[in-house]
């Protein structure tokens, strides 16, 4: 809070946030207005972490700044603030000011020579579902080359199917339906296009490849994938797509070697219990056999080196911006068997000796800390650190329940959110967080609209998801307002007759991306909450030239005073839903209490 100093591992704070081997950088602790309330500060001292035993250095200040020096000698560097307050000593860490001994985990940390690409925080994504966005009708059931015996074809716009029935349903959407598309796109704003799996399968969500080696012909083959990276390109937009490294289909050329052959060098890719029937698969579905990290051979196939799978789809003519690792949680694990750090860093060290302007980003549902340390996975799809605290505090409880299943969660209140955030933040390094999706649903959950209390609240959402840090993901159609309530009713066909389109959504969406676009506070700037209340938070994304004040609220609230000294504003001007803010007599500042509603203000 204002009350309390302040630091992140952002450029306001940090003087080189991706710092290099050797390289010194200045780290600055902002010290509140003691006038104004806040706590005061005789100094401090920079405890570090060097070859896993600490060290100190003490800092300077200037002003109302501490300022410390770090020399980055090591891969990552653990650092938290030790500081002299009036009313004691305290510990400045990720986690906030704290009056005990913490541990190290909520350390803040820097990353040397590890950061994600520079650009992902620029730009907004765009999920799609390849079967059920557009299609042109030019690579349907009827290619002679291509055996879709096991899809039952539908109409576009006809309902989805019940049950097991819902993953062989096909549509017909193609990637060329996508460059046909691609003005809707533009027209949003959206920087990058994520592909749910392109190669073929024997499902409409094609997790089940059954080869590595072409993009499905139903979705026009390789050439359709190389048509829209180069289209996309020049439309100033990014292209990126799935890749599976948990499992294979059943079908998959390599699952079928291994069962025909035991001695085979692919039956060394998957975990057979008694060749050939008994294999072990993803959460015990046959149809995905799992596979076998310790295979040199299948991490050369498929993960490692120029000529792998990975490294293939990279380079021209396909030119992907990197891939979404599917149930990157669980790849390389089974029972006491766990790789899944090899995994990553081999999978990262192809990237980085190939690509290394491409994003590695992993599905995760649940506390990715501890596998995002930043040597893998440039960042996780981040639903424990934004998707589900977000979902708790705007979504109804029997969405909650569908989204969380087990016993489900009722709603959580506006202080417990950002509590929620704030833990898992901590525990990740900032360089992680900036490279990692942010989302509120996607393929696998319920839509966004569908999961929220009102259609305001659902907008206050985007608007919020806008505002965080991270790359901001949101599925095809949730901008003209689709709905479903699981995640197969989600996946319905986007509805190209505008006059179905609920323009409020569509407008907001649009607004909203562009505030993104042209705000570098938003893309990249450090995170600070201001105020939280059960109903309301207000927080500052900053950096050294930008200061945005936020606030989101899910329902009508009390006005909120906030002192102009600890905010160090001498007004706020409105950018979104905002009348512009000046000083009272008291020299505070006073939001009004409206509500559901997203606004923002820039802080002079």
């Amino acid at each position: 809070m204002l009350e309390h100093p302040h630091h992140d591992s952002s450029a306001r704070y940090v003087s080189s946030p991706r710092p290099t081997l050797d390289e010194r950088v200045e780290l600055v602790v902002e010290l509140p207005d003691v006038g104004a309330g806040g706590l005061g500060v005789d100094g401090g001292w920079l405890r570090g972490v060097r070859d896993v035993e600490q060290f100190w250095n003490e800092g300077v200040r200037d002003g109302d700044l501490l300022r410390f020096e770090l020399e980055c000698t090591q891969p990552v560097h653990n650092y938290r603030f030790h500081l002299d307050t009036a009313a004691g000593p305290r510990w400045l860490t990720g986690a906030g000011l704290i009056d005990h001994d913490p541990t190290d985990r909520d350390d803040f940390r820097l990353l040397i020579d590890r950061g994600g690409p520079e650009w992902v925080p620029d730009v907004v994504w765009y999920q799609i579902f390849p079967d059920r966005f557009a299609t042109t009708g030019r690579h349907a059931h009827d290619r002679h080359d291509t055996d879709t015996s096991w899809a039952q074809w539908s109409e576009w716009g006809d309902p989805i199917a019940d049950g097991q029935d819902a993953m062989t349903q096909m549509y017909g959407g193609d990637l060329d339906a996508v460059v046909e598309r691609i003005d809707h796109l533009v027209g949003l704003g959206i920087g990058g296009i994520y592909l749910t799996p392109v190669f073929p399968a024997r499902s409409n969500h094609r997790y089940d490849a059954s080869t590595f080696g072409q993009v499905d012909p139903v979705l026009g083959g390789d050439a359709a994938l190389a048509r829209l990276s180069s289209v996309a390109a020049e439309r100033g937009i990014k292209v990126m797509t799935d890749l599976t490294l948990n499992h294979t289909g059943d079908a998959h050329e390599w699952f079928t070697a291994a069962r025909d052959d035991a001695e085979s060098a692919e039956a060394g890719f998957y975990f057979f219990d008694e060749h050939p029937d008994r294999y072990e698969s993803w959460l015990g579905i046959s149809s995905l056999p799992k596979l076998d990290h310790r295979s040199a051979e299948l991490r050369r196939r498929y993960y490692e080196g120029e000529d792998s799978v990975l490294a293939r789809y990279l380079a021209p003519p396909f030119d992907m911006a990197g891939w979404r690792i599917d149930v990157a949680n669980m790849t390389g694990r089974l029972g006491a068997l766990d790789m899944n750090h090899e995994v990553a860093r081999i999978a990262r060290s192809t990237m980085d000796d190939h690509a290394p302007d491409r994003w590695l980003v992993g599905e995760h549902f649940f506390d990715a800390t501890l596998d995002a340390a930043g040597d893998g996975w440039h960042g996780v799809m981040n639903y424990a650190g934004l998707t589900r605290p977000i979902v708790s505090w705007l979504g109804e409880f029997t969405s909650l329940s569908a989204f969380m299943p087990g016993p489900g969660q009722p709603p959580r209140d506006g202080v417990q959110m950002a509590a929620s955030m704030d833990a898992i933040r901590a525990a990740t390094p900032w360089q992680v967080t900036m490279s990692s999706m942010s989302l509120l649903g996607s393929h696998d959950t319920a839509r966004w609209r569908t999961m929220c209390t009102s259609d305001e609240v659902a907008m206050v959402g985007f608007g919020l998801l806008l505002c965080m840090p991270g790359a901001p993901t949101f599925l095809y159609g949730d901008e003209v307002g689709l709905t479903g309530e699981t995640s197969e009713r989600a996946r319905c066909t986007m509805p190209w007759d505008e006059t179905t389109w609920d323009r409020r959504f569509l407008d907001w969406y649009q607004s909203m991306i562009a505030v993104r676009n042209n705000s570098d506070a938003l893309r990249r700037g450090g995170f600070r909450w201001v105020h939280t209340e059960p109903d309301a938070v207000l927080f500052l994304r900053e950096t050294a030239d930008q200061r945005l004040l936020v606030r989101a609220a899910r329902s009508r609230t009390e006005p909120c005073v906030i002192s102009a000294q600890l905010l160090r504003a001498s007004e706020a001007r409105g950018i979104v839903n905002a009348s512009d803010l000046t000083l009272d007599g008291d020299g505070d500042l006073t939001f009004a209490g409206d509500g559901p509603l997203l606004s923002i203000w820039e802080i002079e």
